[in-house]
């Protein structure tokens, strides 16, 4: 391992290996990556993977804007396939949540994305699978879609190579050295490295990293799950399908098979993410496969593939924490996703990359910053608290 490096990032999810493949890519030098499991390994490789705008705030809007964009240029944008598959991006509406919808898909507007709201006719005539009881209309998102988490994390990864990053699996990060308050370094499983930039970015053992400094994050952890049915019917043209009613989502997963999970808003479901299950557990299988079921009949005769458990990471107004934090210079935060990060990586990692190294970002972070909560300001959601932003 080099014992010097220009910058290192703790963790290997989607967000810590956005940041150092656009440090590297910056030309900010020798960028250490550290992930002491694989890259993708634990919530960022269980992600489902949406690639959606359907937001209710405009910052949040604009990063996902900006991340849509590079997933659907992969080739381009990051210099290979990324497995987007640019299947649109439904979320059905009733009585109770027309309103919250109808205001999302204004803000989507304004910021000149392109979103349709279809009424019953409408959704009956595109997607003949899906049961509309009691919707009121669906909001249509046809640029939208989803990537695979693990292809993305790796791509990533091995295109910034060439330009000055060294990934590290295996290695865990163990401490933060500091000089006169400032970033000095990196204890890790295999001796220190001398930098004067870390970026936190170890996802559910964020708030760990924090504590080297001297910060104390105010996190939740909270048990999320999925599963894939092979299901009797095309799903080439079914949409990413989101119900806040029945409380679900699903998206296609392959031909006739589909990826399900429980969706906004849902339950907290605490756990320990060092003695968490990763295996679905039957009820909560059976629960999924339940609501799909009601709203597409006919998944009823699928046959189940497989499922996981994984877990977010959730700050106190679900939204991540990212930026420097003042008094350890040196120093910036690039952690909890809240389920919402694997989309909006790519974007926070760029930004975030541009404000180490001095330049202009892309997108103002400054909302994001890590001690937003100690001056009072939080992110809010025209759906209310929780998981939907």
């Amino acid at each position: 391992m080099s014992a010097t490096a220009d910058a290192v990032v703790i963790g290997g999810g989607i967000l810590g290996v956005s940041t150092a493949h656009f440090l590297a890519r910056l030309g900010f030098g020798s960028v250490v990556l550290l992930e002491k499991r694989t890259l993708a390994a634990v919530s960022t490789g269980h992600s489902a993977a949406a690639i959606r705008t359907f937001y209710s705030n405009p910052l949040t809007i604009r990063l996902a804007i900006r991340s849509a964009g590079m997933f659907a240029g992969a080739q381009e944008t990051f210099g290979g396939s990324c497995g987007f598959r640019q299947s649109g991006y439904l979320t059905l509406l009733d009585e109770d949540s027309l309103d919250q919808g109808r205001q999302v898909a204004e803000m989507e507007r304004d910021h000149g994305v392109a979103v349709e709201e279809l009424p019953p006719e409408a959704l009956r005539e595109r997607f003949p699978v899906v049961d509309l009881e009691r919707v009121r209309a669906g909001i249509f998102e046809p640029r939208s879609g989803y990537a695979d988490p693990l292809a993305t994390t790796r791509l990533l990864a091995s295109t910034a190579e060439p330009l000055g990053l060294t990934v590290r699996e295996g290695v865990g990060a163990t401490g933060i050295l500091l000089e006169g308050g400032r970033v000095a370094g990196v204890e890790t499983d295999e001796g220190p490295i001398s930098t004067p930039v870390v970026v936190n970015a170890a996802g559910g053992w964020g708030r760990v990293v924090a504590s080297w400094v001297g910060l104390n994050y105010s996190f939740r952890w909270s048990r999320e799950c999925d599963i894939v049915l092979d299901v009797p019917f095309e799903t080439e043209g079914f949409p990413w399908l989101s119900d806040p009613r029945l409380r679900f989502y699903a998206r296609p997963a392959g031909p006739r098979r589909l990826l399900a999970g429980l969706g906004f808003p849902k339950e907290i479901e605490p756990l320990d993410i060092e003695r968490y299950d990763p295996e679905i557990d039957e009820p909560t299988r059976r629960r999924i496969e339940d609501l799909l079921g009601r709203r597409v009949p006919a998944a009823r005769d699928g046959t189940f593939v497989r499922g996981w458990a994984s877990f977010y990471t959730i700050t106190d107004d679900w939204h991540p924490l990212v930026g420097p934090e003042p008094e350890v210079p040196g120093y910036y935060a690039c952690v909890a996703g809240n389920g919402h990060c694997f989309k909006l990586g790519p974007s926070i990692g760029e930004s975030l990359a541009q404000t180490i190294a001095g330049q202009e970002p892309e997108v103002d972070l400054h909302p994001l910053r890590p001690n937003r909560f100690i001056e009072g300001d939080y992110f809010t959601s025209v759906w209310g608290g929780g998981n939907r932003a």
